[in-house]
């Protein structure tokens, strides 16, 4: 059964890659005419492939990321700032306005995870925000040194029934069924991945206030601290 599954896993990487190379080609194509308001319009449902392909290549390595793992010291600002020029073109045809307010701090995780979990967060967030309102990341570092990243939306909110369980597998609330657009993979692989390298995801709404989703990143990475102590115990 493991092994059917790895098998399928990899066809599926495979299959991946090999339709990466047009939408690359199709990219290059798109960008040469920037000024064709029909191409911009094309750039947005590019990105929404380009993001539905990119997460199942996520979701393949899922169940090997402890060996796909590589801790640094990154910039939670600059994480977020790189997401958001990822889904640019999303952002600007809804005319949503992206700000990062607060003082940056540095962590130490796993920059292409960590990256994936923002890029979830911010594309649920810009699908449920109306056009023309504001998204806003905000950085902060409490006393005890761990430090905060919050996404926050004007959208309609969470239902506090369904608060419990946004990040179940298959979970669309109230609100996916309201737009028809919502998978029930994204919020659950983000927290999947989360707790496998050492960060916290809380959500906190209040109908029709908007969503805040808080990412917390200790001052200690449990990775980091386990291969210390396997680093401590080898044998010289």
């Amino acid at each position: 059964m493991k092994e059917a599954q790895l098998v399928e896993n990899d066809f599926i990487a495979s299959w991946i890659h090999e339709i990466k190379t047009p939408l690359t080609a199709m990219k290059l194509i798109m960008a040469t005419r920037q000024s064709d308001p029909d191409i911009r319009k094309m750039e947005t449902e590019w990105l929404r492939i380009h993001l539905l392909v990119d997460r199942q290549l996520y979701m393949t390595r899922l169940p090997a990321l402890e060996s796909d793992y590589v801790l640094e010291q990154v910039s939670v600002q600059r994480l977020a700032a790189e997401e958001v020029r990822e889904l640019a073109a999303w952002c600007m045809e809804k005319n949503l306005a992206v700000s990062i307010e607060g003082n940056d701090a540095t962590v130490v995780t796993d920059r292409k995870w960590c990256r994936f979990i923002i890029r979830q967060l911010l594309t649920n967030a810009i699908k449920y925000s109306p056009t023309g309102t504001s998204l806003t990341f905000r950085t902060n570092v409490t006393e005890q040194e761990n430090v905060f990243l919050d996404l926050i939306d004007e959208g309609p909110g969470i239902q506090p029934h369904d608060l419990p369980r946004i990040f179940d597998k298959g979970f669309t609330g109230g609100n996916g069924r309201i737009h028809n657009a919502s998978t029930g993979l994204g919020l659950y692989l983000a927290h999947t991945v989360a707790a496998k390298i050492g960060i916290t995801l809380q959500v906190h709404s209040i109908q029709p206030q908007g969503t805040t989703m808080r990412i917390t990143f200790t001052d200690s990475n449990a990775f980091e601290t386990v291969r210390r102590g396997q680093a401590d115990n080898i044998p010289l």
